[in-house]
């Protein structure tokens, strides 16, 4: 595949990743020419598909479109064995319906299980290039071709891109309320502005409740200082129990202490 063609392809996919969710590894639904088709071109879609869509990706199949195999016959019978490898990708239908009945139900009118669809059925991707964000797979002669956005997955792309610049429902609500004084200044109108006086007034009294709170559970500082004037009192306290302890001695007791060294003396 050239270089060229796959910078194209992962462009593409980047665009339905982007602006319609895809997710990897993506979902293909393919249908009975195209499994028939990459059979007589000796295509191994396993290895193919993944390719195209540069990266990781999973076949799938309808059982409307494994009976529609079926009732072939032998010519399809190569094709049938080929779509029991493939997912099943379950359907509504209790009895076998049209092929492209069944896929246009799948895809609905918004491809909301973002299927990529690889089908041989011109009319088929006519129609489902008219449903925003379906990225179509055909097989010409040996290559494997990816179609690029049709116009109704572009036209969404640019009203989604369109609504990301431009301003909202809630914003153009807002800028209704603008008024411009006669002066040149801008000023909200009464009720804006009540609204708006009342909404700061709100979040003053969480403040003050918030704050109320911390104060009732007092801080490092607090509890800090507390500390310390409670160590002050402790030293005061434990001074003037050491001054109580130093007691004169009675002149009676010196009395007796001289009394008692002349008469050792003597």
């Amino acid at each position: 595949m050239r270089l060229k063609r796959t910078k194209d392809y992962k462009r593409y996919m980047n665009m339905y990743c982007q602006t319609f969710h895809f997710r990897k590894p993506y979902q293909v639904l393919v249908d009975a020419d195209f499994i028939q088709t990459a059979l007589d071109q000796r295509m191994d879609l396993r290895t193919n598909i993944p390719k195209v869509l540069c990266d990781a990706s999973k076949q799938m199949v309808t059982p409307c479109t494994m009976a529609l195999l079926k009732s072939r016959g032998e010519d399809a019978s190569g094709a049938f064995l080929a779509s029991k490898r493939f997912e099943k990708r379950r359907c509504k239908h209790q009895e076998a319906v049209d092929e492209d009945i069944c896929l246009s139900q799948i895809i609905s009118t918004s491809n909301p299980h973002n299927y990529v669809v690889a089908s041989q059925s011109k009319k088929l991707r006519s129609k489902f290039g008219q449903v925003p964000g379906v990225p179509l797979l055909y097989i010409n002669r040996s290559n494997l071709i990816l179609e690029p956005p049709s116009e109704a997955s572009m036209n969404k792309c640019k009203e989604i891109e369109s609504g990301k610049t431009h301003a909202s429902t809630k914003e153009l609500a807002t800028l209704k309320t603008v008024k411009v004084t006669g002066q040149g200044k801008v000023t909200l109108d009464v009720k804006a502005a009540k609204k708006l006086e009342e909404k700061q007034e709100s979040k003053k009294q969480k403040r003050e409740v918030q704050k109320a709170k911390l104060l009732k559970k007092p801080g490092a500082a607090t509890a800090a200082t507390e500390k310390k004037k409670k160590a002050e009192g402790e030293g005061a306290d434990g001074a003037s129990e050491k001054k109580k302890r130093k007691r004169r001695k009675s002149k009676s007791a010196s009395a007796n202490q001289g009394t008692a060294a002349g008469d050792e003396s003597s």
